[in-house]
């Protein structure tokens, strides 16, 4: 447990500590699971404050899984209203967390691995504040292994 927790903080600071650096960044934030498991009905509310008017942003899910998750893949259900604050649009993305062998991809420390699922493009129309939800797409009603979620946003100002 205490290496895990020491795993943790190491992890959240060269996050931090990256996206501090990157002025590209226009929105980070992560949303740690309940420690019981991530339920379906359990949905990740992001408020996403765009204050600059962008041309485009790439957008990108960020997901820590503890070495005890069972599975390979992770289905996550996305809906966001980015393009449009009045449209809600809805996909369905899948994340392999590990590759046949059992060995996990992206990056980690100890028994935490830290994994990128780009979503896409989106062109912003007007500043102003934005929702993002996500929710796992499993067949388990109860997900275990799952430790954080996260959203990033990378953009260009228009000049």
């Amino acid at each position: 447990m205490k290496s895990l927790l020491k795993n943790s903080i190491c992890m959240l600071l060269t996050t931090w500590v990256l996206t501090a650096c990157d002025e590209n960044t226009v929105y980070h934030s992560y949303q740690s699971t309940p420690p019981d498991g991530w339920k379906k009905s359990d949905t990740l509310f992001f408020d996403i404050p765009i204050k600059d008017s962008l041309t485009q942003f790439n957008l990108a899910a960020e997901i820590r899984n503890k070495s005890n998750y069972a599975y390979r893949n992770l289905y996550l259900v996305i809906s966001h209203n980015l393009e449009d604050s009045t449209v809600w649009k809805t996909d369905t993305l899948l994340l392999i967390l590990a590759d046949k062998e059992g060995k996990w991809n992206g990056t980690g420390w100890g028994s935490l691995f830290q994994s990128e699922l780009p979503i896409g493009t989106i062109a912003i129309q007007h500043p102003g504040n934005y929702t993002l939800k996500i929710i796992h797409g499993m067949q388990d009603e109860i997900l275990k292994g799952i430790n954080d979620i996260g959203v990033k946003i990378d953009g260009r100002k228009e000049n």
